[in-house]
């Protein structure tokens, strides 16, 4: 065996071997990144949903506690890139006419908009979080997340600033958007031959208070 051959076959190895373990690396840094993790999710009853709306002469405020909210566990698929969280596997489903207020007449409106008999639930399906920690806070973070709400039928997605903390296993998210009706297909209603007229902006407010424990360990 010549010296050229042993001296190829040697390299050859060796950049064979150097390959090897830079696709082991860019393995194992994928799956680290990308790697699914199971998790269950209680909301808690001290969760609440809150609709702010406005006509030209006076606010109304249209809301869900923890109580009325799904309190079904959900079994949820995450993954993690970096900052951003992907969720899968999830979808809260909220009842139209568990919706309380203190304006009656606010509420009956309402109720009809959504067509709340054809359309007896609207659906909000978490997509993915994109979060900072805060400085300062070891347990906290701001950021956005990705939803898309189903209002009788049509789904938008939106991108919801939020703030987060956590105490342990529970998690305390909070956030606020202001959209347009219109955006669902809605018409904001008139009354009275012209004289209270519904503005189409709403802020929709979140304070969702979740357990949240890995599957492996919910199911000790």
């Amino acid at each position: 065996m010549s010296y050229r051959f042993c001296l190829y076959k040697k390299t050859y190895r060796y950049c064979m071997k150097k390959l090897t373990g830079l696709l082991s690396l860019i393995f194992l840094i994928t799956h680290t990144l990308f790697a699914q993790t199971l998790v269950s999710v209680d909301l808690q009853k001290n969760s609440s949903l809150t609709i702010n709306g406005s006509t030209n002469l006076l606010s109304f405020k249209l809301f869900q506690n923890g109580e009325k909210l799904s309190r079904r566990n959900l079994t949820i698929s995450t993954s993690r890139n970096q900052n951003k969280v992907l969720l899968s596997q999830n979808q809260l489903s909220l009842t139209v006419k568990n919706f309380s207020s203190d304006n009656r007449i606010a509420l009956n409106e309402f109720l009809k908009l959504l067509k709340s008999d054809t359309y007896p639930t609207l659906q909000v399906q978490l997509n993915s979080l994109d979060v900072q920690p805060v400085a300062g806070k070891a347990y906290s973070t701001n950021g956005n997340a990705s939803v898309n709400i189903t209002i009788t039928d049509v789904t938008k997605q939106f991108s919801i600033p939020i703030s987060t903390n956590q105490n342990g296993d529970l998690y305390t998210v909070d956030g606020e958007k202001k959209m347009s009706i219109r955006e669902f297909g809605l018409i904001p209603p008139v009354k009275m031959m012209g004289l209270v007229r519904v503005s189409e902006w709403i802020t929709v407010k979140f304070h969702m208070i979740c357990k949240i424990k890995d599957q492996d360990t919910a199911s000790q």
